[in-house]
């Protein structure tokens, strides 16, 4: 088992440790929020979101040059991968409906009344890009330096795929329980693409676009079940 330098240590921590553990608190504040009926902005949660994301990126880049390696090779990136990342694409999108028809009317009108799914054309903006922040940070870090780092600690990459995917489930948890069971699977969709394509850029721009294309379907069904809500008695 190999040692790990200072800031891999530190970048596990954060990754591993200070993430997950940051999501479940926010998870549970913004459920006695809503419950109170205070909640915060969507505007408020998706910049901080940004935020974290960003200091993600900076410490997967940072650890990346420190080992020698470049998050944005597309060294060998020919049609196959491509296609490959068609039909990761196509996978991901067939979850959606599925994952919509795993909760009850009553549980998807709670849920959208809590989402930070965009309504206006302003919102989606800013989502496409945390989309495209999310892309490149969360891939460099999940499927990029933590399996990079852990896979000679374990001694192979299957169990480092899987710490990492967990690691990725959980940091979900704003977003529901069912969705971090989804977001496990996607992360190993997204860990098998990289595997396959030799790349992390094939699997960063199918995760923004996935990202966005999630979003405006969770935004349209939001606005479409608030259209329909009964307007309270007066």
């Amino acid at each position: 088992m190999e040692r790990l330098n200072l800031a891999s240590f530190i970048f596990l921590v954060v990754l591993f440790v200070l993430t997950p553990r940051a999501a479940l608190r926010s998870a549970r504040q913004l459920r006695q929020a809503h419950a109170a009926g205070t909640p915060p902005p969507r505007s408020r949660i998706v910049l901080s979101t940004m935020f974290a994301l960003a200091i993600l990126w900076f410490l997967a880049a940072m650890n990346a040059v420190a080992m020698g390696s470049n998050v944005f090779s597309v060294d060998g990136v020919g049609i196959r991968e491509v296609c490959i990342g068609v039909v990761a694409f196509a996978l991901l999108l067939a979850a959606i409906p599925i994952t919509r028809a795993m909760r009850s009317p009553e549980e998807t009108r709670r849920r959208m009344r809590t989402s930070l799914a965009p309504r206006t054309r302003s919102e989606f903006a800013v989502f496409v890009a945390l989309a495209i922040l999310a892309g490149i940070a969360e891939e460099s870090a999940y499927r990029g330096v933590a399996v990079w780092i852990l896979t000679p600690v374990f001694g192979g990459s299957v169990p480092a795929m899987l710490l990492s995917a967990m690691a990725f489930s959980v940091a979900h948890a704003v977003q529901g329980g069912k969705t971090m069971a989804m977001m496990f699977g996607v992360a190993i969709v997204f860990h098998l693409l990289v595997y396959l394509t030799n790349t992390l850029v094939i699997a960063m721009v199918v995760h923004a676009v996935y990202d966005v294309v999630a979003a405006y379907a969770a935004g349209k069904l939001a606005k479409a079940l608030e259209a329909s809500a009964p307007t309270p008695a007066i």
